[in-house]
């Protein structure tokens, strides 16, 4: 089914039409955004599910980075479209990665000094440093939006 890549999303390519992803994991990533769902409506802003699909990226991109591989560009794409639906559902938002510095100072749930360390990964993606600070950015963010859904409870 081809489907239409609405220009929040194409982030990672110009494409306007593509076959609908089989999961996060797999370009153009958006599953849930392409297909209408809305799992920043759902328990824990959708985050578990991407949990297995951030794993096996990481674990790709450790043992490419482990053998001196430098064609990480699909595995850090994998990790940056996950990392900016967990951004923006941990916001009550649909994904919008084309948006992302417009839309983040109002980013209630980000992790310290997002602006400029996402700045740096965005300036350089497939560096081992940004990936590195990539995955760091992921693990501050889950912490943080577990620390809001606790505060919002109260």
């Amino acid at each position: 089914m081809n489907i239409l890549i609405p220009k929040e999303l194409r982030y990672f390519s110009d494409e306007t039409h593509t076959e609908l992803p089989d999961s996060v994991s797999s370009y153009p990533y958006f599953l849930y955004e392409l297909n209408g769902e809305k799992p920043w409506e759902w328990e824990k802003s959708g985050l578990p599910l991407l949990e297995s699909a951030w794993n096996e990226m990481e674990k790709a991109l450790d043992e490419k980075q482990r053998d001196r591989n430098k064609d990480v560009k699909k595995e850090v794409d994998a990790l940056l479209a996950m990392f900016f639906m967990a951004l923006f559902w941990t916001n009550g938002q649909p994904s919008a990665p084309v948006l992302w510095k417009e839309k983040e100072a109002n980013f209630v749930v980000k992790p310290i000094n997002f602006l400029e360390r996402f700045t740096y990964i965005d300036s350089r993606p497939y560096t081992y440093m940004a990936y590195r600070q990539l995955i760091e950015l992921m693990t501050e963010l889950k912490k943080a939006a577990a620390v809001y859904a606790i505060r919002k409870s109260r």
